[in-house]
């Protein structure tokens, strides 16, 4: 018997590939595209990558925390414990679901280049775990 996946799925995946490909052209438009630009774009995308993989595995997560995120997708295919420790790293530099207000300071060069090295091994990931969609 094959279970069928939740629907939506696939615009998930479509959304956070675009996220992506925006937020990493980005970097060669400063004057437009901030650093905390880039960086949520690229949280975003890391997001709704994820969010996707588990609907069409129909795991969804409790909350859409970063660490959630993490820990919702593990029951159906679970991160190496480097790429958690990456993603969790970026809740660290903005955790942008505080529930307080918090004194935000933009990322620097090398947290944004290393904020979108995940987003692209993120979207590696989600390549290899959910069935290929034709890149937009």
């Amino acid at each position: 018997m094959q279970i069928q996946s939740l629907t939506g799925w696939q615009d998930h995946i479509r959304a956070g590939r675009k996220y992506l490909k925006t937020a990493t052209k980005g970097l060669s438009r400063p004057a437009v595209f901030t650093h905390e630009l880039i960086f949520q774009l690229t949280a975003l995308a890391i997001e709704k990558l994820i969010v996707g993989m588990c609907q069409y595995h129909r795991q969804m997560p409790l909350d859409h925390t970063l660490s959630g995120l993490v820990e919702g997708l593990a029951p159906v295919c679970r991160l190496d414990a480097e790429m958690a420790d990456r993603i969790k790293w970026i809740e660290q530099i903005d955790n942008m679901c505080a529930l307080t207000p918090v004194n935000r300071n933009a990322p620097n060069d090398m947290e944004i280049r290393g904020i979108l090295d995940v987003g692209r091994q993120v979207a590696g990931f989600a390549e290899r775990h959910v069935p290929f969609l034709e890149p937009e």
